[in-house]
This record gives structure tokens, sequence and C-alpha cells, in this order.
């Protein structure tokens, strides 16, 4: 963490110096990449203290200031504030990464399988002719049977033309 401080309009204090760098570098507790601070301390109408904070993360400026008579207590003030505002970017970020990872979770499997809804169907023994009875009077698109004579599963399905298909497979060979 490099903390740059600067004094405009009044001598250089070692004591605010250290008590500066001491608070400052708390912020660091609140994000993972090292901070560049710049911490400026005017004198504003020969009794008032303005220290102004700035510094970048991952582009986002935050920055602060704060006015009062001492410096010590204007350095605290302005360490809530951005303790708060660090704390509510961290939590945007985490926000912004979960939904970054629901994201990709979801394309992903999508992308893997392409199989959208799975369902179990219970193919039950019958003809074929029985089974596009029972699928006119469903109203699905297809049905899965059983054939009574070979036990292999076939399917009946409605085309485009309102005709009906079937499929079989290969049963077992006697």
């Amino acid at each position: 963490m490099e903390i740059k401080i600067s004094f405009r309009h009044v001598d250089a204090d070692e004591g605010v110096k250290n008590y500066i760098e001491e608070k400052m570098t708390r912020l660091q507790k609140y994000v993972e990449t090292p901070l560049d601070v710049h911490v400026a301390v005017s004198l504003e109408r020969k009794y008032r203290h303005r220290v102004d904070v700035m510094f970048t993360i991952n582009g986002v400026v935050i920055n602060a200031h704060e006015v009062m008579d001492d410096p010590r207590a204007a350095v605290d003030m302005i360490l809530d504030k951005l303790e708060r505002r660090l704390t509510k970017y961290r939590e945007k970020l985490k926000k912004y990464r979960e939904v970054k990872i629901k994201r990709a979770a979801t394309t992903g499997e999508q992308e893997e399988s392409g199989i959208i809804i799975a369902k179990t169907m219970d193919a039950k023994p019958m003809d074929p002719e029985e089974a596009v009875m029972q699928l006119r009077a469903s109203g699905d698109n297809f049905m899965v049977f059983r054939e009574r004579e070979r036990d292999n599963v076939c399917i009946v399905y409605k085309r485009k033309d309102g005709k009906y298909s079937l499929i079989e497979t290969m049963g077992k060979k006697p």
C-alpha cells in the first residue's frame, strides 16, 4: 500500500503524517489489490483543516473529504466514510460475481447437453392402432409404447401434414 500525503497552506507535521499513515493502512483489509492512496491536508480560513482522500480500485474512483478544526478528527471521519464506501463496493462486486457465475453455469449446462426437460414415461404394451387412438384422444405430439407381439419399444408421432408415423426399435430376436 502506497500512501502519498501532501500539505497545502500548512506546515508538514510528522505527528499528523504518522497518524494518517496509520489510519489509512486499515483500508487495505477491504480490497485484494494494493491501494495507492492520495491524501491532501489543507488549511482554510486559518483554522479549519480540510482533508481530501482519493484512490482508485479497478477503475472506480473513491474519494472523500472532511472539514474540521482538528486534522486528526477529520481523518477519523473520512476513515468511517471510506470504510462504508468500500464495504458497499465489495458487496456490489460480490453480487455481480454471483450473478456472473450463475449465468455461466446455466448457459454451460444448456450448451453441454441440449436437454431442456427430462421425463420418464411408462411404455405400456399395446398395438400401433391403439396407440394412434390414444394419441388422438390425448392431444399430445407423440406416444411411447411397447408393441405386444415383439415387446420392443415404439413411438407414434403426429406429422405436420396431420398423418401419423411409427418408429420401431429393434427388439429381441426369438
